[in-house]
């Protein structure tokens, strides 16, 4: 009887023990699906305001380039201080959007003739996302930025990132402009050797025909051996 009695004791406890798991259980599995619920909401709004975003910025490029041939200088600056004011805020955005904002905002800063403010939206864009395909355009446009302002050092660094990508569609020029900064600034070897590997990595195209004359003249003068 005793025995009996300790068995009931035992399978009632272990009953009270797997309803209270149960329960335990099942709250879990409901905060499990307010959190996957708040995470497809939070993906929706997020998806929702960079596709607002990028519209935004879409609009105020096409408002600033539609039918502008014929417009007068005043007009198109007009046009360019609008536009970099509605770029004020998307320009602070992380991602996609901050990134798109800030490529418009240097190609305006730069159309402007204000090489230092072009350089460095140029350059925000690029930090965005190091990995996308613009970064190495940003890179390369900031080294355009860098000539302007007479950088030559930031110049040559810029365009060192930006011949580094291998998928740059204008990894050429990027080349042969390195090369030729190094040129103007004296550091014969630097150029050498950025001219040597624009040669050897495409040696009948444009660019790889004047490194290779860049090579003979910076011999013929002793520059180089």
């Amino acid at each position: 009887m005793a025995n009996t009695s300790e068995n009931e004791t035992l399978a009632t406890s272990l009953g009270a023990k797997l309803e209270k798991s149960k329960g335990l259980v099942l709250t879990v599995g409901a905060i499990v699906l307010v959190l996957v619920a708040a995470v497809l909401i939070f993906a929706t709004v997020r998806a929702k305001s960079i596709s607002n975003g990028i519209e935004r910025v879409d609009s105020i490029s096409y408002a600033l380039t539609n039918e502008s041939e014929e417009l007068s200088d005043s007009d198109i600056a007009a046009r360019q201080n609008k536009a970099l004011e509605e770029l004020v805020s998307l320009g602070d955005k992380s991602g996609i959007v901050g990134l798109r904002a800030n490529m418009l905002i240097a190609e305006i800063k730069f159309a402007q003739k204000n090489y230092e403010e072009a350089r460095s939206a140029w350059l925000k864009a690029a930090n965005l996302n190091k990995k996308a395909y613009t970064a190495s355009v940003c890179f390369f446009n900031a080294a355009l930025c860098s000539e302007e302002l007479n950088d030559s050092e930031n110049a040559i660094a810029y365009y060192k990132l930006a011949s580094e990508d291998e998928n740059f569609l204008l990894i050429d020029h990027a080349l042969f402009s390195l090369g030729r900064v190094n040129e103007t600034a004296q550091k014969y070897e630097e150029a050498k050797e950025t001219y040597q590997k624009l040669y050897d990595l495409h040696s009948t195209s444009n660019w790889g025909l004047l490194a290779k004359s860049r090579l003979i003249a910076l011999k013929a003068a002793g520059n180089i051996q």
